[in-house]
């Protein structure tokens, strides 16, 4: 094992966050060739440093309020968790349920999972739109100017066609989810997301537990109009927010 100075580590995991957005615990114990204990102190003092956020299995870039990854950069974190968070989410789902189903990376693990009859399924995602048809399921997207970086549909149009519309329930994402409310980078998708939570009888966040804690731009909506699905079960905000919504805890 080559001894590498504290301040020689901090450096290169630096390097490797500022470059990949995401590094999981494993990945910098093999490159820092170091123990666990040494990297998780070592992320522990970057976080307090304000030059990371530690999140389950391992860190991510320190974000500003409008910092947004790229879908394709979303979908190499925390896959797993958001596996188990999506096969849950499908047993809420009923036979001839109308539902809404976002943009973004867990739903389209969602997609994939889902399995009652007679289902409607609308979206804003040109992907999931497709992916639905492949299913055979009746789908309905929603038109509009497409935010490239997410593949969300937004603007007057998506707004337009969105207020006509009412669902049995809906499965959206959010960046940022606290005790009080659920957060998004951008002030057009948040538009999008609330015209949803308005329409909907009920409403599932999906977010794994990255995102718990973590504070975007734009307010959606207060937690309690929302339920969560998460897989951050010890995560000291749940309790607050139990308080207040129902939590799934996966």
């Amino acid at each position: 094992m080559v001894d590498i100075l504290k301040s020689e580590r901090k450096q290169i995991i630096i390097e490797k966050i500022n470059a990949d957005h995401f590094v999981t615990l494993d990945t910098l114990v093999d490159l820092l060739d170091t123990s666990e204990s040494t990297v998780r102190r070592d992320l522990d003092e970057l976080s307090t440093e304000k030059k990371l956020r530690r999140v389950h299995g391992g860190a991510e870039k320190y974000q500003s309020l409008q910092e947004e990854l790229s879908n394709l950069q979303k979908s190499i974190k925390n896959v797993h968790d958001k596996e188990s968070i999506a096969r849950f989410s499908q047993t809420l789902i009923d036979e001839g349920d109308v539902i809404f189903v976002d943009a973004g990376t867990t739903n389209e693990l969602l997609i994939r999972e889902i399995a009652k009859d007679g289902v409607t399924v609308v979206t804003n995602s040109i992907h999931h739109a497709a992916k639905l048809v492949e299913k055979n399921i009746k789908t309905l997207i929603i038109g509009g100017f497409v935010k490239q970086s997410t593949d969300a549909s937004i603007g007057h149009l998506a707004v337009e066609q969105l207020s006509k519309l009412n669902f049995d329930k809906a499965f959206i994402g959010a960046n940022g989810v606290d005790a009080d409310h659920i957060t998004t980078p951008d002030i057009e998708e948040a538009v999008i997301k609330q015209m949803v939570v308005e329409n909907a009888k009920k409403t599932y966040v999906l977010a794994d537990a990255s995102k718990i804690g973590h504070i975007s731009f734009v307010k959606i909506t207060s937690i309690d109009k929302i339920e969560l699905v998460t897989n951050a079960r010890d995560h000291e905000l749940l309790e607050k927010i139990k308080e207040k919504t129902r939590v799934y805890e996966v």
